[in-house]
């Protein structure tokens, strides 16, 4: 088995990267090691299904939990439930958010963008997560968001780190002060 490192330094701390490590779904969803699908897309387009793009944001934090689809039965399952519903283009079915996990997103309102080609789902956490994946602890991970990409500018590694979750609400950023010291 061919096993590279890959030595990342950041803020005086090593990451070691290492492939051929846990693989599969583990190593996509846990590992350090950067893996985009650059073809979801594509994939999205393949199954013929009429969606748009759909940021689930937290309405007290501001936090994006995730990042889905929906077609017209979904928001209309959406709006009729008042709980996030998406279309999963994976399995071609409505995907009603908590049904299997318990961590409903209740709804608090649907925007929608400029084009009319995305939407925006403010909702509130029932639980605290809103993932399908677990922490080290067991517990739902309050977003989908929870590994951050470290580029070391020097070398040009890049790897992920964990994050802390998302605790507090976005701070506005101050106002600038009046040219007439207002």
């Amino acid at each position: 088995i061919f096993v590279f490192f890959l030595f990342v330094v950041r803020a005086g701390l090593a990451s070691v990267v290492c492939g051929g490590g846990m693989g599969g779904h583990a190593e996509l969803e846990e590992g350090p090691t950067l893996q985009l699908d650059w073809t979801k897309l594509a994939k999205v387009a393949e199954t013929k299904s009429a969606v748009v793009p759909v940021a689930v944001q937290d309405a007290r934090t501001g936090a994006v939990l995730i990042l889905a689809y929906a077609n017209k039965e979904a928001l209309d399952e959406t709006l009729k439930r008042k709980v996030c519903c998406l279309w999963s283009t994976s399995r071609n079915q409505l995907w009603i958010k908590g049904d299997s996990s318990g961590d409903y997103l209740d709804l608090v309102e649907v925007r929608v963008n400029c084009e009319q080609n995305s939407l925006l789902y403010l909702v509130t956490p029932r639980r605290t997560g809103a993932c399908h994946t677990r922490d080290a602890t067991g517990a739902s991970r309050v977003s989908c968001y929870y590994r951050r990409l470290v580029f070391d500018d020097a070398t040009g590694a890049r790897a992920l780190e964990h994050s802390p979750a998302f605790a507090a609400p976005l701070a506005a950023p101050a106002a600038a002060p009046c040219a007439n010291g207002a």
